[in-house]
């Protein structure tokens, strides 16, 4: 993998999705992944443009992918408990989030790990409000 080009194909994506061009961004991922088919992040940005526009059955898809080939992605985790609870998948949301949650206690992102603590703390209380 030529890391340069990788890291340029980074910064295109990353430019777009914070201008909300997600149609963009979503060109760019796909030719990223066409010449990378195995990056986690080509698909870890997939999931995010699909996501921006509310097409979370294909971000769960993207962000599954990413974690196949990474399995200790866990922004990809986070996002992808985020699809499940967007979609009142609360089981499923809870499950994701805390695996990231894991994951995170074994890095030092104090401010993502108490992310992923409020969002397991917000599911849960709506999904015990969805039981009753």
């Amino acid at each position: 993998m030529d890391d340069g080009i990788v890291k340029e194909y980074y910064t295109i994506i990353k430019n777009k999705i914070a201008q909300a061009d997600f149609i963009s961004a979503s060109r760019s991922v796909d030719k990223l992944l066409y010449n990378f088919p195995n990056d986690e992040n080509g698909y870890y940005f997939r999931g995010v443009c699909n996501f921006a526009q509310e097409k979370y059955e294909e971000a769960i898809k993207s962000y599954t992918t990413a974690i196949k080939i990474n399995p200790k992605f866990s922004k990809a985790y986070f996002n992808l408990g985020v699809c499940y609870y967007v979609l009142n998948n609360y089981d499923n949301a809870l499950i994701n989030i805390a695996k990231a949650l894991v994951i995170f206690s074994n890095q030092k992102e104090l401010s993502f790990k108490q992310r992923c603590i409020d969002a397991i703390r917000l599911i849960d209380t709506e999904r015990k409000g969805v039981k009753k």
